[in-house]
């Protein structure tokens, strides 16, 4: 019986020794960085607004004023078109209509896509619609 005691008790502190090896009294933080050490911001992701900007350079980049004048004209091509045809209407003639005014499909859409999503952009090309009627 005391043997059986006498190893209890071995193995209680045993293991109570060891929980205190293994766990620390203080909470374990992040240090400081020494004076002089550059902070480059890793947490922070340089790529977080990379679609945004990838959209807004080419669409910027890609419409100029005289893209936005095709684009009237070859708008109010289209919609004379798409009254006349009715129903009957086709992407094949509507694509030549906008290829002759120097535009391709691409573009055209590009350019009424960032209308719905600009209404100062919507203004402007409105402002062109209306003078090239």
């Amino acid at each position: 019986m005391k043997i059986y005691l006498l190893t209890f008790l071995i193995l209680f502190v045993t293991i109570i020794v060891i929980l205190k090896l293994i766990t620390s009294p203080t909470p374990v933080t992040t240090t400081q960085n020494p004076p002089g050490f550059k902070n480059y911001n890793t947490e922070i992701s340089t790529h977080r607004n990379r679609d945004k900007a990838y959209y807004e350079q080419s669409t910027n980049s890609i419409i100029d004023d005289r893209k936005l004048i095709a684009f009237a004209k070859a708008f109010v091509a289209v919609q004379s078109y798409m009254n006349k045809a009715g129903s009957k209407a086709s992407y094949k003639e509507t694509s030549k209509i906008v290829q002759s005014y120097g535009l391709n499909v691409e573009d055209y859409t590009k350019i009424a896509s960032k209308m719905n999503e600009s209404s100062d952009f919507q203004n402007r090309v409105q402002k062109m619609i209306n003078d090239s009627n």
